[in-house]
């Protein structure tokens, strides 16, 4: 009898010291043992004692463990995708940041009159961070290392958008006006924009409420003047800006797209304005149209209206541009301009529309994934008339032949050919200048 004793002693010692046999089914055994004179009174009270030590060990060591794994396994506060950019977010979605670029470079070769000298250069060098802080506000920092100083920033602004489908906006940024512009350089069909861009109104400092829908757009704001204006002992110029599109038709590849637009400008303390253009290229500088600086100016407005269409694989769009100059002395001015183009995608993709202006293409099948990307044939004529009164600054046609690859959504390799028709009036009166440039593009 003895020697069971000793046994069954060894054993509950054992099961006891092991913090993974204690439990429950211990304690009864011990409790049995004792109820059957098997266990002395003494033997009782160590062996439950050491039990509940046991028990508490084993616990102790379980929470350990068990909060180990779960910082183990605790998911980042902060998530980081790659997608078309690097895109940062926390995990409540109260904090939302894309950091984001774009690289053009060029090559131009020129031919005829007007001299120009064949060349390269970086066309844009732009990073830029958006993002959304606490759900309702967001903000844009965007800045082009090609240009210095306080001429590199582009974009730089705050946003508000607690209310439904309204958008307000302080800061740097567009004005409100024609499709070609509010289209970004990334996603325009050529190089570079039609002659009518000398109409364009730029950049300013100001505020803007704007709505935006699947079929209409509407935004309209006021505008100081450019981020490097400096005013002096004079007022700045100020503005106002207003554009509204329809698209009754609205799908992923068919779309009817129509456009308006109203500009505002007050000359300020420069009492002057300048309209001037280059052949659809940008590296030789060269002006084939200008006014050069026109005095006495107190205002001047652009009037704009827009159509465009995708049907699929086939795009066109076209716009129509008038500015109106009114001079303190001497007549009041009128210049215009317009273009028309069209596009194809022989590989079947279509142009992206998204709130009253065109995206990006995303190619069906991306070179280095089995596929050749996306190509596109494009065709434009434009058309600008800089002459009126005693002012000459010349009237031009152009027309341009544009080839694009995308091998990838962020790649992109163009090449246009410019063939400027005439030159009527100003300083390169009878001129006809052409163009050959190419361009590789990484944009993320």
């Amino acid at each position: 009898m003895k020697w069971k004793n000793t046994l069954l002693s060894a054993g509950m010692a054992f099961a006891i010291t092991n913090p993974a046999y204690a439990g429950s089914e211990i304690e009864t055994l011990i409790t049995m043992l004792h109820e059957n004179g098997m266990v002395s009174e003494a033997q009782y009270g160590r062996l439950m004692a050491e039990l509940e030590q046991n028990k508490t060990q084993a616990a102790e060591e379980k929470a350990v463990v068990e909060q180990k794994l779960a910082e183990a396994t605790k998911p980042s506060d902060v998530e980081v995708t790659i997608d078309k950019g690097i895109n940062i977010k926390t995990r409540d979605e109260k904090f939302t940041s894309k950091i984001g670029g774009r690289v053009q470079a060029d090559a131009a070769a020129y031919g005829g009159e007007p001299d120009m000298g064949d060349g390269t250069e970086i066309r844009r060098a732009r990073l830029y961070i958006q993002g959304t802080m606490y759900h309702d506000w967001g903000y844009k920092l965007q800045y082009d290392f090609v240009d210095t100083g306080s001429a590199g920033i582009k974009d730089a602004y705050l946003s508000y958008t607690g209310f439904d489908n309204l958008e307000l906006k302080a800061g740097n940024f567009k004005d409100p006006f024609s499709l070609q512009e509010q289209t970004s350089s990334k996603f325009i069909s050529f190089m570079e924009r039609g002659l009518p861009s000398a109409f364009a109104a730029g950049r300013h400092i100001g505020v803007m409420a704007s709505t935006t829908h699947q079929h209409w757009t509407l935004a309209g704001g006021l505008f100081g003047d450019t981020v490097s204006a400096k005013g002096g002992a004079e007022d700045e110029g100020w503005g106002a800006g207003t554009r509204a599109t329809w698209a009754p038709v609205n799908n992923q590849a068919d779309v009817i797209h129509l456009g308006f637009g109203l500009n505002y400008r007050e000359t300020g303390g420069t009492n002057a304005a300048r309209f001037k253009q280059q052949a659809e290229s940008h590296i030789s500088g060269i002006n084939i149209v200008d006014t050069t600086t026109i005095a006495a100016v107190n205002d001047f407005y652009k009037v704009g209206a827009e159509i465009a269409t995708v049907q699929g694989p086939f795009s066109a769009q076209a716009e129509y541009i008038t500015t109106s100059v009114n001079r303190d002395s001497g007549s009041d001015l009128d210049f215009d301009g317009w273009y028309a183009q069209a596009g194809y995608f022989l590989t079947g993709e279509s142009r992206q529309y998204k709130n009253g202006k065109f995206g990006g293409i995303t190619p069906k099948a991306n070179v280095g994934d089995g596929g050749i990307g996306a190509w596109e044939l494009a065709l434009r004529y434009s058309t600008i008339d800089l002459n009126d009164a005693e002012i000459e600054g010349g009237e031009a046609d152009s027309v341009t032949l544009g080839v694009n690859w995308y091998p990838a959504p962020t790649l992109r390799f163009s090449a246009n050919y410019v063939d400027v028709l005439d030159v009527d009036g100003g300083a390169n009166d009878g001129d006809e200048p052409s163009v050959f440039q190419v361009r590789s593009q990484w944009a993320f």
